[in-house]
């Protein structure tokens, strides 16, 4: 499952953390303050999401410690409320880095499979909640093929691409620059190259100067390169 850990490699450089913080404050920080926010009010579903997702995203930066933080408060929360589809998209998300961080094989392979199965149901519970399915897609994007995901992540980022064209979309412009990145990959694969050019110059013009636009760039500067 060598494949699992690289594919987690990537899975960080595309799925960041919900909140918003200053640049000054570090993840201890905001862990304490949280922490100390929760201790008086423990069943607050609001601040044991904010913990989960500060969590996690430190625990795709390959801290461990985060990573079980991450796990043990999206447990309580869905304990809380089965039906908080976000939550649970992101600890399926938190128990494919538990497969990163696994010693044995057939461990990773179970983590993945139960992140899959948690992330699937979030996005029956929510199909029409463009973070939900984004988080699954980019999570799954790189899985290795033999999960069988390649077939669900298209049809995620050909939903995606669609709402984030939409005026009212609720994806954000990273947000929809990387889903113009991965789902022109997905038709390239497909050998549906004008497609894919379309969709990444689409993407590219959102936002030209865009951190995000880099990979976009370059994706059409390596098929200009090779014809």
């Amino acid at each position: 499952m060598n494949s699992v850990k690289r594919w987690l490699g990537v899975v960080v450089l595309v799925v960041g953390s919900l909140m918003t913080a200053s640049a000054t404050e570090t993840f201890g920080d905001r862990l304490a303050a949280l922490q100390s926010r929760l201790q008086s009010d423990p069943t607050n579903t609001l601040i044991l999401f904010q913990l989960g997702d500060l969590c996690h995203n430190e625990g795709a930066n390959n801290d461990e410690k985060a990573v079980i933080l991450a796990q043990g408060y999206f447990k309580r929360l869905l304990a809380l409320d089965p039906n908080h589809a976000m939550a649970r998209v992101m600890y399926g998300s938190v128990l494919t880095m538990k497969a990163r961080d696994a010693l044995w094989p057939t461990t990773q392979l179970s983590y993945v499979k139960a992140g899959n199965r948690e992330m699937d149901a979030a996005v029956k519970m929510a199909p029409q909640d463009a973070q939900v399915r984004f988080m699954r897609a980019v999570n799954n994007f790189h899985m290795p093929a033999i999960m069988g995901r390649e077939e669900i992540v298209q049809e995620d980022l050909a939903w995606l691409w669609q709402q984030a064209q939409l005026a009212d979309t609720k994806l954000n412009l990273g947000q929809k620059q990387t889903i113009a990145l991965f789902y022109g990959q997905t038709l390239q694969k497909k050998n549906k190259l004008d497609e894919a050019l379309q969709v990444w110059r689409a993407g590219l013009d959102l936002a030209p100067k865009s951190e995000d636009a880099t990979p976009l760039r370059k994706q059409l500067q390596d098929h200009k390169r090779r014809h």
